[in-house]
C-alpha cells in the first residue's frame, strides 16, 4: 500500500497543485468573459488542464501496474534552472532573450542533444514565443530591452 502511494505522489502532486490553482481562481480572482478574460481565467484553465491530466495519468498509473523508478534529479534541475533563467533574464533583456536562455537550460534535462538540435530547440523556441505572443496575441511584451 505505502510503495503503491509512493508510486503515485508525484501525480497526486500534480493533481493538489492543479486544484489549488482552480479553487483559487475561483474564490480569489475574476474570471472575465470569454472576450476579455479576467486574470482569473489562466489560472483557472491551467489548473483544469493539469487536473483532467492529472486524474487520466493516476487512472492509467492504478489500471497498469509499473515499475517504480527513481526521481531524474538532473532533469528536475535544469527545468527548475529554466524557470529561474526566465525570471533573470526578461527584465534585463526582454523577452525573446530570456525564452532563448530558457529553452536552452530546459534542453538539458533532455539528456543528450547534438549542438545543432540545441540550437534548432532554441531557435524554434524563440520563434513560437516571437509568432505567438507578440505577432498573433499583440501583447505589449518588449522584445528586447537595451539593443
Amino acid at each position: 500500500m505505502i510503495r503503491r502511494f509512493r508510486e503515485q505522489s508525484g501525480t497526486l502532486l500534480l493533481l493538489g497543485i492543479g486544484l489549488f490553482f482552480v479553487f483559487g481562481a475561483l474564490a480569489a480572482l475574476d474570471l472575465g468573459t470569454p472576450r476579455r478574460m479576467g486574470p482569473g481565467a489562466f489560472p483557472l484553465i491551467a489548473g483544469l488542464l493539469l487536473v483532467i491530466l492529472s486524474l487520466i495519468a493516476l487512472a492509467r498509473d492504478l489500471r497498469e501496474a509499473s515499475d517504480y523508478t527513481r526521481a531524474d534529479w538532473q532533469s528536475a534541475g535544469a527545468v527548475a534552472a529554466a524557470v529561474a533563467v526566465f525570471a533573470v533574464v526578461t527584465p534585463a533583456f526582454g523577452v525573446l532573450p530570456a525564452a532563448g536562455a530558457c529553452a536552452l537550460a530546459a534542453s538539458f534535462a533532455v539528456g543528450r542533444l547534438s549542438l545543432p538540435r540545441r540550437i534548432a530547440l532554441v531557435a524554434g523556441a524563440v520563434l513560437g514565443v516571437w509568432l505567438i505572443f507578440i505577432v498573433g496575441l499583440k501583447l505589449p511584451l518588449e522584445a528586447f530591452r537595451g539593443f
